[in-house]
């Protein structure tokens, strides 16, 4: 906020600028497949299309309506603009009434949110309480500069806005090309230059069950067949193995309890979230001491895989394969660990299950257990594999790279440009509630005078008068918009 305040402004705090309904916590004995339906926080940014639906009577003030403003205060901060029919406001949603102009209270929203946000320390804002959100303090301009910001704010983002839709089609084309490449290459209809194998596939296959039956201990003798169809043609030269066929063990990791902090001699432990994209990512560690049981047992080895088995339905089955290069490390119980018989390239593997034919049989037996889906060892063991001769995984896995390498570029740049897109709205923001987006009339009423309007519309009433209610505010927001300028 600036210190010196622009001809006309006036200091205030978000709750004496409007007023903030909490959505109603809807029980699930309350759900239906008709009427309004439910708005949840997810339904607002995105991560989740699926509405339950309410049928029963509704308060004025748990009903949204084209236009209303919505605020998500729990989980995820932001301010929305309600786009659907008229729906029911769910618990952790703020429902606005403004007492100033709607437009500009919108954006003064979204820049205090982000204030918020950005300085707030330790691991994350998840929620906001209603003191803090009231207290917050708010620069406030004359009614028709409000007026003014708000239509100079909606042309610039609106320009920003086309832009970033082409950077989000751009983004969606990389992932549909990105699923595009791994379908053909784990299909063999991706071109390579020739490999001139020295055995087929048949006769790897026969040579890895030689080997594991040398190895396996005695109740993995015999190997489980593959649990499905392979659900797409192959090459001739290629055969279809279980994971069970080519694996020398598949084994469950540790359920020991971890400590975020690490001493000297501490060893890494792989959890679930350290799986991502493929890839480990060794961002976010647990660790467990050197001496621990699991760290002797379980140490991973280079070319490890490990597979995801208990997790969201829309991320289990992530799996990755561990390198040496991480140093040592241990994995966590929700993790399988694959290890491969030679011949068998553990990043073939993890191209396989990665993509979308591996998807679809991980999507096919995966059991829902309490809102979290699982794929045991069971199922993991008999994944169809399609299998091409070693030198062939190799060609088809350096040419997957080299192309891979293309996409992970252009995914960078849009990555970038909507990056840089959040700065300029921001900045945008910024110079809007600093009085420096617009010019100052000094015709303009100045903001005191409204907000001591409203400050005496919100004093309370004699002990016969209700609560001020929906059609008293929009019909004193109207004559404040209505004011004449001085």
């Amino acid at each position: 906020m600036t210190s010196e305040l622009p001809s006309g402004w006036a200091t205030a705090t978000l709750g004496e600028i409007g007023r903030y309904l909490n959505g109603r916590g809807f029980k699930k004995s309350e759900w239906s497949t008709s009427g309004r339906p439910i708005i949840r926080i997810q339904n607002l940014t995105g991560s989740g299309s699926h509405f339950n639906y309410f049928n029963g009577n509704l308060a004025d003030e748990h009903t949204a309506r084209p236009g209303d403003l919505l605020i998500s205060w729990a989980a995820t901060l932001g301010v929305f603009v309600w786009a659907g029919p008229e729906a029911a406001v769910n618990q952790h949603i703020f429902k606005v009434e403004s007492f100033i102009d709607h437009g500009f209270h919108r954006y003064l929203l979204e820049y205090s949110l982000d204030h918020l946000t950005r300085n707030t320390h330790g691991s994350g804002m998840v929620h906001i309480t209603r003191g803090r959100f009231d207290q917050t303090p708010a620069l406030i301009p004359p009614l028709a500069e409000q007026r003014r910001i708000a239509e100079a704010l909606d042309n610039h983002f609106s320009r920003l806005g086309a832009a970033t839709s082409g950077l989000d089609v751009a983004e969606r084309g990389v992932g549909v090309l990105t699923d595009s490449l791994t379908a053909r290459a784990v299909t063999g209809r991706l071109p390579v230059p020739p490999c001139n194998p020295r055995e087929s596939a048949t006769e790897l296959r026969k040579k890895i069950l030689t080997e594991r039956s040398r190895k396996v201990p005695r109740r993995r003798a015999t190997p489980a067949a593959p649990g499905a169809e392979f659900p797409a043609q192959i090459p001739d030269h290629w055969v279809i193995a279980s994971i069970d066929e080519l694996a020398a063990n598949i084994e469950y990791g540790s359920s020991a309890k971890t400590d975020e902090q690490a001493r000297e001699t501490d060893v890494p432990v792989l959890r679930m979230g350290n799986l991502q994209a493929g890839a480990i990512d060794a961002t976010k560690l647990k660790y467990l001491p050197a001496t621990h049981e699991a760290c002797q047992k379980l140490l991973l080895s280079d070319g490890d895989l490990l597979f995801n088995r208990t997790n969201s339905a829309e991320l289990v089955g992530k799996s990755a394969v561990y390198r040496s290069s991480f140093g040592p490390m241990t994995f966590a119980s929700y993790l399988i660990r694959c290890q491969f018989l030679p011949g068998v390239e553990p990043e073939w593997i993890n191209l396989v299950i990665n993509s979308p034919y591996g998807r679809k049989y991980v999507s096919a037996v995966a059991s829902q257990q309490v809102g979290q889906a699982n794929v045991n060892g069971t199922k993991l063991a008999a994944m169809p594999i399609p299998l091409p001769p070693t030198a062939e995984q190799h060609a088809i896995l350096r040419e997957l790279g080299l192309r891979r390498g293309q996409s992970t570029q252009l995914r960078q740049l849009t990555g970038q440009a909507k990056t840089r897109a959040a700065v300029l709205r921001r900045s945008l923001l910024s110079h809007a509630f600093a009085g420096k987006l617009v010019p100052q009339d000094p015709a303009d009423e100045p903001a005191s005078e409204l907000l001591g309007r409203i400050k005496a519309e919100r004093q309370p009433k004699p002990a016969t008068s209700r609560r001020i209610g929906r059609q008293r505010l929009n019909h004193s927001s109207t004559r404040l918009k209505e004011e004449p300028s001085l």
